[in-house]
């Protein structure tokens, strides 16, 4: 979620910068002025479209940890150094599993969405397993999550159950 956020304000800074060095040169109009503006509206432009695609991607991202049923913290990488005694986090990579779909690190798994569907949940001992995709296509992922107690496990199926339609197999 830290990338799409730092892309999305990167695009944004770009696109402004862009934008103001195309009307300086279009008022100072300096010797090639032309060129230098052509560059930078093309850059601006370029960079516009990808603000777009990014900030579709970071509201996708901010609706799927809005709406989460699983929050999976599956590693935490640590940086140690040989002379201190503690450890550092350096990352931490993180999944939600919501009713709109996956949110792995930085890569989006829509479903609910632009016609793919969720198809079924399946939570095993060691693992959640979904199907999602179109009439014609399905995919899965099968994500490793230890089991949690009952208690949670009712919780976590219900709220697949009320938000998505889908009753979770549970396998053993």
């Amino acid at each position: 979620m830290k990338n799409i956020t730092l892309y999305t304000r990167l695009f944004f800074v770009v696109s402004i910068l862009c934008t103001a060095v195309f009307v300086i040169a279009l008022i100072l109009q300096p010797p090639n002025w032309k060129a230098f503006g052509s560059i930078a509206l093309a850059t601006g432009f370029i960079n516009a479209i990808l603000f777009r695609v990014v900030s579709k991607n970071m509201k996708a991202t901010q609706l799927i940890v809005e709406n989460q049923i699983l929050h999976i913290q599956p590693a935490v990488l640590r940086k140690g150094d040989s002379r201190e005694t503690e450890t550092k986090v350096c990352e931490t990579v993180e999944m939600f599993v919501s009713c709109f779909g996956i949110l792995l690190g930085s890569k989006i798994i829509k479903f609910n969405q632009d016609g793919i569907r969720l198809k079924a949940v399946e939570i095993g001992g060691d693992y959640v397993s979904i199907d999602y995709g179109t009439n014609m296509n399905i995919w899965n992922v099968r994500l490793l999550y230890a089991r949690p107690d009952s208690a949670a496990l009712g919780d976590i199926v219900e709220k697949f159950h009320y938000e998505t339609g889908i009753m979770p197999t549970i396998r053993e």
